[in-house]
């Protein structure tokens, strides 16, 4: 057998021919596929085909695995009394925001979360902003002044959170056409261009203009005080680098972060390219000074709201 015959056997085994389609996923093989292999065959030794080859395999199927992971089952009744669920959700791309009233972040992606399903609605997108862990009472009275315009579901118990693994907000949930979670990523800030990379995971097509385009204006010519970089002179002395800090959260998991902002009630992060708010009671506040003091960091929790601790 040939080095070319042996990576297409490999491809064929797991996508099929050149130009079929998974039908229960729907993703289409993509022909450059088979073209790297063309190439790569033609240029490398037997082993060095076989051992591409493999990889291939690996990513291919490591690609199916995660497009066919299905949605938890879930039931949401928004505060319109619309209900949604994954059968009336089937056939539509879902963007689940997962946000809290007191959440800084939220409060910042929450217009381009607003303009997205105004942007993409006629193409198949739901957007539902599930408010969780609060009364529904905080969640009517936050509305009240700053109003929504996507369906709002209030989730007080947490079960909603839970079944999509949410430990911070805004945390973003893509669902397929098919029932399939595309992407699964806490952290916000990012802006329209970050949500609609999410989008583009469960195939959304990209759309010509933006909000953060529209609200664009010249910058306004600088008055008063400037600021002046003076760029920093070489230590003589070298600086010992200053570890991470760890959090951990209730259920084990951890987190690491060296810039961020400790509440009374939350934890402001900025962690993994992403800025994300984390309620207190997530958190294990005991395990996570022990773990930081053995590092030789010390946390303090600020004791009122007019307390706040600050690394960066």
């Amino acid at each position: 057998m040939s080095c070319q015959q042996f990576a297409h056997r490999v491809l064929n085994a797991t996508c099929g021919p050149r130009t079929s389609h998974h039908a229960e996923s729907g993703v289409t093989l993509q022909p450059r596929l088979y073209d790297y292999a063309d190439m790569m065959a033609a240029t490398l030794k037997p082993t060095a085909v076989r051992g591409l080859a493999f990889a291939l395999l690996s990513i291919v199927l490591s690609g199916l695995a995660h497009a066919d992971t299905a949605a938890p089952q879930f039931t949401a009744r928004t505060l319109d009394g619309q209900t949604f669920t994954n059968s009336s959700l089937r056939g539509n791309v879902v963007l689940l925001q997962f946000w809290t009233t007191w959440c800084p972040v939220c409060h910042q992606d929450q217009a381009v979360v607003d303009h997205l399903q105004a942007a993409f609605g006629g193409s198949g997108l739901v957007v539902v902003a599930v408010d969780d862990g609060e009364p529904e009472a905080v969640v009517r009275q936050y509305l009240q002044a700053s109003p929504r315009s996507v369906p709002v579901v209030v989730s007080d118990g947490h079960s909603l959170a839970a079944r999509f693994g949410v430990h911070s907000y805004p945390h973003y949930v893509v669902i397929d056409r098919n029932g399939n979670v595309a992407a699964n990523q806490g952290g916000g800030g990012g802006g329209e261009a970050y949500l609609r990379y999410l989008l583009r995971s469960a195939g959304m097509p990209p759309k010509v203009g933006t909000v953060e385009a529209s609200n664009r204006q010249a910058p306004a010519t600088p008055s008063g005080p400037q600021l002046v970089y003076v760029p920093p002179t070489k230590a003589i002395v070298p600086v010992k680098a200053i570890p991470k800090t760890i959090f951990v959260f209730t259920d084990g998991a951890r987190l690491e972060a060296d810039q961020y902002e400790l509440h009374s009630t939350f934890l402001h992060v900025s962690a993994e390219g992403q800025d994300r708010s984390i309620p207190l009671n997530a958190l294990d506040i005991k395990k996570t000074i022990a773990v930081n003091r053995e590092r030789g960091i010390n946390i303090k929790i600020p004791s009122s709201a007019n307390e706040v601790f600050l690394a960066f």
